[in-house]
């Protein structure tokens, strides 16, 4: 071929279609407060607009209602000590512009659950979150009948009457929400905390199954089983938890945890080395993990205490 013919084929290639075709690079902008703001209406429609929190003055309830609110939810506060159910409505109004309305109960009255009942019966609750719990340290032959007693009625009958009241609310209305409180306790036996251990295990058992049961409904229930948070509780027991090989985690981190698994898991534990210990009785014989906590915690009470007690405290591990 001539250079004369080469240079008229290679203009003629240069006019083409083909040579002119291009290819759009643009991406689609995303906006982050669109969708943020999508999310929070979504949560806000299925859980809210009003959320009842027990032990709500403290710890990882505290957390947990700052959560809530920081989401668009209005909440119900409940717990005894009325200065710090002052403080939190005060906090959550400032900081959130959400509604906020708080109860004085005793949970361990029998009839707190009806008080409760009575003061919210004008408001569509979309959410209960059952935290409210007390922790009996030391050997179960020398704590008192009273004292598991009153274990028993705050960290069980008050969660079930509460589940059961207000379950039945909420599947009447269609959607909504059951977060409970559990431990990381819960999934073995544990001397030395041994009822309270049983009655986070309850805690655990009813949660998982009212997941299968509620969700025809088209309620969520998700069990969160913290560990070691840092709380007035674990603060206030025996134990020397330095000594146990046991990360401690902030209550405003299990609470975006816990809820988070709200309509996608049954049951949560926040940390990896805690869901290690929470499962490795699936892989191991179930007296291993219970010999074992029960050596770690009975050389971790510290020797300028008591070895028994049960203080009321907002809800930990």
């Amino acid at each position: 071929m001539s250079d004369l013919k080469l240079a008229a084929s290679v203009e003629e290639l240069r006019r083409s279609p083909m040579s002119t075709c291009s290819f759009s690079t643009s991406w689609p902008v995303l906006d982050f407060g669109a969708i943020r703001r999508t999310i929070m209406a979504e949560f806000t429609e299925k859980y809210g607009p009003w959320a009842l929190v027990t032990g709500a003055n403290a710890g990882i309830g505290k957390a947990i209602a700052n959560e809530l609110a920081s989401r668009g939810i209005n909440i119900i506060g409940v717990a005894r000590r009325q200065v710090l159910l002052d403080q939190l409505q005060e906090e959550l109004e400032e900081d959130y512009g959400v509604e906020v309305r708080t109860i004085r109960a005793d949970l361990t009255d029998p009839d707190s659950i009806s008080k409760i009942e009575l003061l919210t019966s004008d408001l569509d609750i979309g959410l209960v979150v059952p935290n409210a719990g007390i922790e009996l340290s030391g050997a179960f032959i020398d704590s008192t009948l009273a004292a598991n007693e009153h274990l028993l009625r705050l960290n069980v009958v008050a969660p079930m009457q509460l589940a059961k009241m207000f379950g039945a609310k909420l599947a009447a209305r269609g959607r909504g929400g059951i977060l409970f409180v559990s431990s990381l306790f819960a999934y073995q036996g544990i001397p030395w905390v041994a009822n309270y251990a049983a009655t986070k295990a309850y805690i655990l058992s009813l949660g998982e199954a009212l997941h299968v049961e509620m969700k025809p409904h088209g309620v969520d229930v998700t069990v969160l089983s913290p560990g070691l948070t840092d709380t007035d509780m674990p603060a206030n027991m025996p134990v020397n938890f330095s000594k146990i090989p046991i990360f401690k985690q902030h209550p405003e981190q299990v609470a975006r945890i816990g809820i988070k698994a709200l309509g996608r898991k049954a049951t949560v534990v926040p940390g990896l080395l805690n869901k290690f210990y929470a499962w490795e009785n699936r892989l191991l014989p179930r007296s291993f993990p219970v010999a074992l906590f029960g050596f770690l915690i009975r050389h971790a009470f510290r020797k300028d205490t008591g070895a028994t007690r049960a203080t009321p405290q907002s809800q930990t591990s």
